[in-house]
């Protein structure tokens, strides 16, 4: 297993390795992972397309805030490579629900840019985007046949990971 972690630049990479070690080296590195920038996502994608010369699965862990047209050419570079990719869609379940009772000041924890918003005003609109959004990143997912799993940062992660290397094994009587 590898890693590589992103914002406007590839910054954090661990390279694949087969020892116990190199698991832990990647626990080690996420553990002290302090987030900072503007996310680079997808050329970081289309860096490992490149980078990673044998068949991998690729797991993408990211809230997916980029333009989906671009995440969309990004996964099918991955797969034209051969790649398996899968999808982990992280999402704070506040922004699903976005239950603001009152004049909220909400900050892009990315540029620290904020705006004062009535929730009840923008509710319906920001619902609308946020579903047209899902779908978007959903459909790209399913064109190039990658996973997709929405997961809400609340979550139990163990869970999550058991369902879904329990699902990619393989079934008795399937060839």
């Amino acid at each position: 297993a590898g890693l590589s972690c992103c914002n406007d630049k590839i910054h954090t990479e661990s390279p694949p390795r087969r020892r116990p070690a190199g698991l832990q080296h990647i626990f080690d590195t996420l553990h002290n992972l302090e987030p900072a920038g503007e996310t680079g996502l997808v050329e970081a994608l289309h860096t490992i397309a490149e980078k990673v010369g044998q068949r991998a699965l690729v797991v993408v862990v990211s809230d997916l805030f980029t333009d989906t047209d671009e995440l969309a050419d990004a996964l099918q570079h991955l797969r034209f490579r051969k790649h398996d990719v899968a999808v982990f869609h992280l999402m704070d379940p506040e922004e699903i629900a976005f239950d603001f009772r009152r004049p909220y000041r909400f900050v892009d924890l990315e540029d620290n840019t904020a705006i004062v918003a009535e929730p009840h005003l923008i509710f319906d609109e920001y619902q609308k985007a946020l579903s047209d959004f899902f779908r978007e990143v959903e459909t790209a997912c399913h064109d190039v046949h990658a996973d997709y799993h929405l997961v809400t940062t609340d979550s139990d992660y163990e869970e999550i990971l058991r369902e879904f290397l329990t699902a990619r094994l393989p079934k008795k009587g399937k060839s």
